[in-house]
């Protein structure tokens, strides 16, 4: 019988082809069928298709097996594909063969990159293969998170070895912060005026501070007790020096970088024109004697030895000083910076005991020996900046560190063999204008002030190799600012250099997707949690803030709220909102607030701010904030209190006010009168009005220190004109008139001797005994004002770079006159004892404020600084006013008034007003305050939109007690978003009243 056809089955399991040969039909027994097609084949086969292993962890196993197929019986070769960075698997290569399984150890390095991912196990022979799937996950521990938010601007530290804490100053916030060296928790907030420069004494227990007020300060390290000594020393051109940078020698000398106000050096905010030197012994302040410049050249920065007994600085020449004998070499600059000094000089250090001095260029370091002489250059990668840049040697001298900044890195030199090594990235986003290599310990870490915070630096670790164009390179990641609930992970698209590991808050994040996407681990812990991205390489970069877990509410820009009339305030926190269309719900002291607007966020980082309208409250009621959002619920206690619901007496043109503490009445001055209100009854009385004979123009007025008289100002174009008013209505009001070629009246001031001061040109004295003229000297300001008594007179140049005050004698005119070249003054207050007085700088193009305040001898003393979560939003109103007592300090806003601490420049607190007050016009003829308080400084009379706003506070401004602002915030773009969010919400509420 023939053989029937043979029918070929092909059958495909996963990579291996079979093939099934059969018979099919009948046959003789004698018909032998042919031998079969065999097609020899394998599959590989793992015990577990995924496997966990962990940084640093013990390697874990997979076994691999071989099932052969179709009479296979070869030797298979298996090996592992795709690992992904700092994994591998041991042995490279596994033989196996069926029935004889292998097994591979896999384990992840200390870098491993964290990460979830398919990898491949392959098998070949010959012209075979097989292949199995193996879901890898390396996972990693937690790791110290090496930033550490103060708030502020840091500037410059001191680290005290024996006590384990980090000082540091911060001028952001007018405070010296204590940090602890192993936590790194705030250990103190001590206040200090405009703290810049440090250092510490060499008896081991005091800090000796540089300051931009003209003083300098002792803090004892145990008490934190500070000291203050002043000083008035002036630059050429008479404008006022600073001190921002110090170094203190072991005879008690201290040497001190002296800088004109307002004129930088060169851009360098540490340097300056002039070396001084503070004797702690007699509290002395001199130019030291030191060769043909005296001091008096410009000199960057200042450096000495830990002993304390040598210091160098650049300055015509290159000096060192010996405090055993207290006197100087020096070398020229070109001869201490070969070749020829090219470049110029850029930063110096001294190593412990004065034996070793480096100094750096913009393209080497030059090592000298304390002759002066050249030991050995090394170039160095980059150009080497002067400005916000620092040179120190380690503690043990062996290293050399270069702080090169944008991106801050840190470069190091080994100081024996002259040879640059590598750098470290101390990076942290969002920069600022002021990062700063701080100081270094003996454990080799590096702290760095960037970002408001501090940055820890091992310097110790393996370093980055420097490139030949001199880049800085840093790993990087990009995680776009995240907010989600509390407990819960977020996956993320992601991008980043490759191998990088990801932290967030320390907390491991998976990379996921083939490196496109990431995990964010999840946290119980509330608030702002930093980025950290670590290379494979170990370099390291952070994104302060860059993710926060539920709601946070960090604070509101105000601290009392009026009771009725709803203004809108801004809110600032983390987790607001979890979506970008998404309202939260905002309650008040327990009620809905009104009119919640849409969040907006800051970015960099996730601070989030949304403006409100307040709900009614009830007068002294405290005011907690709470936000629920689909990111959980936060409150803030305590965050603002109500005051009494304010008044508004309608009334038109209205032009100033004062109060008139001995007869407890309100005059307002208008064009033709002056009207006056009881405010006890809240009813105005008969008006002063003007005699016929009074024709001019007025638009500012004064009261005599006695009360006695009342003298309103102006001009008639051809002549000066002042109304003579008594209060007590007993005399005539009488119109006394100043011919001649006369500018309008801009202030006017009444002293102790019953004589007007007007400033010119010219400047004259008016006796209201004689009615006399009397010439006086042109005092260069145009805004004057007195103390309550009369017996000080102080007056300020507005609206120009000079930034000048002036001191006048009221009985001989003598002024004393003192320049600060940053400043432009726009406002002007005197303390009531006239021991203090502010000049405000408050252009109406800017929101908010800059206040100096000075002493009776022209002495400034600090400037005001804004918490972070209150900073200002609408532009000046004229009328800064002190409290009674002196303690605080009234600057109004278009939407709210600002109490400031006339002692340490900190916000007491703000108040929203209930409708938008006078703004003033810019340039001003006349500066004539519209804001005036009773005698016992709890009710403030303002001029506004309608009319007279009264305001009547929970406590007087003596006793009031200051808001414990939230400082640990980063608010670098707060402002760009207060002018988006609250804008619209202001415009909405205008319309809605005109309405």
């Amino acid at each position: 019988m023939p053989l029937k056809k043979p029918v070929l089955h092909q059958v495909t399991i996963g990579v291996v082809l079979i093939v099934l040969v059969g018979c099919g039909g009948g046959g003789s027994n004698n018909d032998q069928p042919p031998p079969p097609l065999l097609n020899p084949s394998f599959t590989v086969s793992l015990t577990s298709s995924s496997i966990t292993v962990a940084q640093g962890g013990a390697s874990q196993g997979v076994q691999v097996s071989v099932l052969a197929q179709g009479g296979f019986d070869g030797t298979v070769s298996v090996t592992v594909s795709s690992l992904p960075s700092g994994v591998t698997c041991s042995p490279v290569s596994l033989s196996v063969t069926a029935g004889s399984p292998g097994t591979f150890s896999v384990s992840a390095s200390n870098a491993a990159q964290i990460v979830q991912k398919s990898v491949s196990v392959e098998g070949v022979s010959g012209n075979l293969n097989a292949s199995a799937s193996l879901q890898l996950t390396v996972t990693g521990s937690q790791v110290p998170d090496p930033f550490h938010l103060v708030g502020g601007v840091i500037v410059h530290g001191y680290y005290d070895e024996m006590r384990q804490l980090l000082f540091v100053t911060n001028p952001g916030l007018n405070e010296l912060d204590v940090i602890s060296g192993q936590d790194f928790s705030i250990k103190a907030r001590v206040p200090v005026p405009q703290p810049w420069g440090i250092d510490q004494m060499a008896d081991g227990n005091t800090l000796v501070i540089g300051t931009e007020a003209q003083e300098i300060l002792t803090v004892n390290e145990d008490t934190l007790q500070t000291t203050a000594y002043p000083y008035s020393a002036k630059g050429i051109g008479s404008f006022a020096l600073f001190f921002p940078n110090v170094a203190a020698m072991a005879n008690g000398k201290v040497f001190l970088i002296g800088q004109e106000q307002g004129i930088d050096s060169s851009d360098i905010l540490d340097g300056g024109q002039y070396v001084y030197e503070w004797n702690s012994a007699t509290n002395t302040f001199s130019l030291p004697s030191m060769g043909a410049s005296n001091g008096s050249s410009e000199t960057d920065s200042l450096a000495r030895s830990a002993d304390h007994k040598w210091a160098v600085f650049a300055s015509d020449q290159f000096y060192l000083y010996s405090s055993d004998s207290d006197s100087f070499s020096a070398a020229s600059l070109t001869s201490v910076n070969p070749p020829s000094g090219e470049f110029g000089v850029r930063g110096y250090a001294i190593n412990g005991d004065g034996t070793k001095i480096a100094v750096a260029s913009a393209t080497q370091v030059t090592f000298l020996n304390q002759s002066l002489a050249v030991l050995g250059t090394t170039p160095i990668p980059g150009a080497f900046q002067t400005a916000r840049t620092a040179v120190q040697f380690s503690r043990d001298g062996s290293r050399l560190y270069l702080q090169y900044d944008l991106p801050i890195a840190i470069e190091e030199i080994d100081s024996g063999s002259f040879s640059a090594l590598g750098y470290l990235s101390a990076l942290v986003n969002p920069e600022n204008n002021e990062e700063r290599l701080l100081a270094t310990d003996s454990q080799g870490r590096g702290f760095v002030g960037i970002a408001g915070g501090v940055r820890v630096v091992d310097l110790t670790a393996p370093l980055i190799a420097n490139t030949a164009n001199g880049d800085f390179s840093v790993p990087s990641c990009g995680v776009p600012p995240t907010t989600l609930s509390l407990n819960k992970t977020a996956q993320v698209t992601f991008s980043a250099t490759s191998g990088v590991n990801v932290y967030v808050g320390g907390q491991p994040a998976t990379v996921l997707s083939g490196g496109t996407s990431l995990n964010i681990p999840a946290s119980s812990n509330p608030g702002l949690a930093d980025v950290e991205c670590i290379g494979s390489d170990g370099n390291t970069s952070v994104v302060a803030g860059d993710v926060s877990y539920g709601v946070t509410v960090a604070g509101i820009s105000a601290s009392l709220l009026p009771a009725s009339n709803n203004p809108s305030i801004d809110l600032f926190g983390y987790g607001l909102s979890g979506t970008q269309e998404e309202i939260p719900t905002v309650t008040i002291a327990g009620q809905p607030a009104l009119n919640v607007g849409a969040v907006d966020s800051a970015g960099p980082g996730v601070i989030q701010g949304v403006a409100v309208q307040v709900p009614n409250g009830s007068s002294g009621e405290q005011a907690g904030v709470g936000v629920t959002s689909s990111l959980g619920s936060g409150t803030l206690t305590a965050a603002a209190t109500y005051y009494e619901s304010p008044t508004i007496l309608p009334a038109t043109g209205l032009l100033q006010l004062i109060f008139d503490t001995r007869r407890n009445l309100l005059y307002t001055l208008k064009a033709t009168e002056v009207d006056v209100l009881n405010p006890g009854t809240l009813q105005w009385g008969a008006p002063f009005t003007f005699p016929a004979s009074a024709t001019g123009t007025f638009g500012t007025m004064a009261l005599s220190p006695d009360g006695r008289k009342l003298v309103v100002a102006g001009s008639t174009g051809s002549a000066l004109q002042f109304v003579v008013l008594d209060p007590d209505r007993v005399v005539t009001p009488s119109v006394i008139n100043r011919s001649g070629n006369l500018n309008s009246v801009g202030s006017i001031a009444i002293t102790e001797f019953n004589t007007v001061i007007i400033l010119g040109p010219p400047s004259l004295a008016l006796d209201l005994s004689t009615s006399q003229f009397t010439p006086l000297p042109y005092f260069g300001g145009q805004v004057i004002r007195t103390s309550a008594d009369g017996s000080r007179l102080y007056a300020a140049a507005l609206n120009v770079s000079s930034g000048e005050v002036d001191s006048i004698d009221p009985s001989t005119y003598q002024v004393q006159t003192q320049t600060f070249g940053e400043f432009f003054w726009t406002d002007l207050a005197v303390s009531p004892d006239g021991s203090q007085f502010a000049a405000v700088n408050a252009p109406p193009y800017l929101a908010g404020d800059i206040v100096g305040f000075f002493d009776s001898s022209l002495r400034y003393l600090n400037t005001n600084v804004y918490p972070a979560v209150s900073p200002p939003d609408d532009t000046s109103v004229l009328g800064a006013t002190y409290s009674p007592g002196g303690k605080a300090l009234l600057v109004p806003l278009g939407d709210s008034i600002e109490i400031w601490n006339s002692q340490s420049g900190t916000l007491i607190g703000r108040l929203m007003t209930p409708e938008e007050l006078r703004v003033f016009a810019y340039p001003e003829s006349v500066i004539a305050p519209v804001l005036a308080l009773d005698s016992t400084g709890q009710t403030i009379y303002v001029l506004s939109q309608s009319g007279l706003t009264i305001l009547k506070l929970p406590a007087t401004l003596d006793e009031m007690t200051p808001v414990q602002w939230q400082g640990t915030v980063n608010s670098n773009s707060i402002q760009a978003m207060l002018k988006r969010s609250t804008a619209s919400m202001k415009t909405s509420l205008r319309r809605n009243r005109q309405n």
